[in-house]
């Protein structure tokens, strides 16, 4: 394992240890152009657009994602992360810096001798500064791995983001297909009444058999459960796009005019190499391991001497007056060599050495899921494209099958057993189509989501503590009160 991660954390010697960033080498080559490409001239369209959720020309996708990075709460806890991450890194860079404490004091004592009570107050003021000599590169480590955090951080915000605008995508356009669904089933469902009634009255002038109403009103019915499952799925997904958006239940979606859109040009997909440069989660693994660096050779760095600086000076009296009366200075620099401490410090190095290796593979690995999110898109657009056009010649068929064969039943040349299948056929085509035009679109919204970078975004105000006035507006109140008034009695 030491082999392995030992271009990362070379061994510190006495003269010291650098303390900056490193590069590496990525343990994945990455090809030279995607697999799923290569059989094309070219790629029409262009480059895929910043925030690439306006590809779409939906005005109301824009609105619904807009309001999401807003007042999505799991994006406003990353952006608390990340100025935690930025607290720390400002913390453990303190310690490159001396410090410098005020202290002072008084204190009364009282002596009891035969002679009397003596009183004696003493006052004194005084200032301590300490340094330590960051020698061998520690506190630099320290801090420059807080920093990566920071930067860590901040990448996954913009990949929280990614995955929102993304969520909110699919969801909405499943909405939408929902919502035309409904209207389909709805006409589909007028449709068959209507010929429920054509048969009704054919069937009282006994021309039918009484078995042929039963199937076609069967199909109404059947319609109707269709209709109750579509309305139920519509519903939950407004629902879920409440959560996401940051609303309660109880509210309205800013926009309800879902609807489907036809597929925007394809990207320029560009190079794999540039997509590892933009895709923050994989930025993200590439900062981890060098903050996992810079850990280990802070690890390293602490098993050589440390050497730290002091500096005080001080005044006392025995009134507030007499204070800067009398000063004492005082230097000392101080020197410590780990001698044994049960292999501690050697353990910790051993740790680190992993944990850098833990983040080399997890850096491989999102480089792997990178490119394999695309291409893996890739190919199914290409195959949904040729499954929506499938089924568009299949419905465009049936929909010729179910006239003929209507017209053949009409004038007694068919049984209607052909028709009801001709019906079902046809409506089912259709249910499939829209279904598979939705699919296409989430393809779509995945190849984006797998290609899209970072865009500029404004971090949200912090939410702060606020105490509840009333105790109606606070549940927990009411329960604290009672388990109080049991303890007191």
């Amino acid at each position: 394992m030491i082999t392995r991660v030992g271009f990362i954390c070379g061994a510190c010697v006495l003269a010291g240890c650098q303390s900056t960033t490193r590069d590496f080498q990525s343990p994945i080559k990455h090809p030279d152009a995607w697999s799923q490409l290569q059989d094309q001239s070219g790629i029409p369209g262009v480059a895929i657009p910043e925030r690439w959720w306006t590809a779409f020309g939906d005005s109301d996708l824009d609105q619904l994602i807009d309001l999401a990075l807003d007042e999505n709460f799991s994006l406003r806890m990353s952006w608390d992360r990340l100025t935690q991450a930025r607290a720390i890194a400002r913390r453990e860079g303190a310690d490159l810096s001396p410090t410098l404490d005020l202290n002072g004091g008084v204190s009364r004592s009282r002596t009891q001798t035969n002679a009397g009570t003596n009183h004696t107050t003493d006052w004194d003021l005084g200032l301590l500064a300490s340094y330590e000599v960051d020698l061998w590169g520690r506190v630099r480590s320290t801090r420059d791995a807080a920093l990566l955090d920071a930067m860590i951080a901040e990448e996954d915000v913009h990949a929280a983001a990614i995955s929102l605008t993304a969520e909110i995508a699919s969801r909405w356009y499943e909405y939408a297909e929902l919502n035309e669904r409904i209207g389909v089933i709805q006409k589909q469902k007028i449709n068959n009444e209507s010929v429920l009634e054509i048969i009704t009255a054919q069937f009282r002038a006994a021309k039918i058999r009484a078995e042929d109403v039963l199937r076609q009103r069967n199909l109404v019915e059947s319609s109707e459960g269709d209709l109750s499952i579509a309305m139920r799925q519509a519903e939950t997904l407004r629902l879920e796009l409440l959560i996401l958006l940051g609303l309660s239940p109880d509210a309205h979606l800013p926009v309800d005019r879902p609807s489907l859109v036809d597929l925007p040009s394809l990207p320029d997909m560009g190079l794999p190499s540039t997509l590892l440069q933009q895709r923050p989660d994989v930025r993200s693994a590439y900062r981890g391991v060098q903050a996992a660096d810079r850990r280990a050779a802070a690890a390293i760095a602490d098993q050589y001497p440390s050497i730290s600086l002091s500096a005080s000076v001080g005044t006392t009296g025995s009134r507030a007056s007499d204070l800067f009366d009398n000063w004492v200075a005082n230097l000392a620099g101080n020197i410590v060599q780990p001698l044994f401490d049960g292999g501690r410090r050697e353990a910790e190095v051993d740790r680190t050495l992993a944990v850098t290796s833990e983040a080399i593979n997890n850096y491989g690995q999102a480089v792997l899921t990178a490119l394999h999110e695309v291409e893996t898109a890739l190919v199914q657009e290409r195959q949904q494209v040729l499954y929506v056009e499938s089924l568009s010649r299949q419905f465009d068929t049936a929909q010729k099958v179910v006239e003929r064969v209507r017209d053949s039943y009409l004038s007694g040349q068919s049984e209607y057993l052909n028709v009801l299948d001709a019906q079902t056929s046809v409506q089912q085509l259709e249910i499939q189509l829209l279904e598979a035009r939705r699919v296409l679109i989430n393809d779509r919204v995945n190849l984006f989501r797998a290609l899209a970078g970072d865009w500029s975004m404004e971090s949200p105000e912090q939410a702060k503590f606020a105490e509840v006035d009333d105790a109606k507006n606070s549940p927990d109140i009411g329960a604290v009160q009672e388990q109080r008034s049991g303890v007191h009695q």
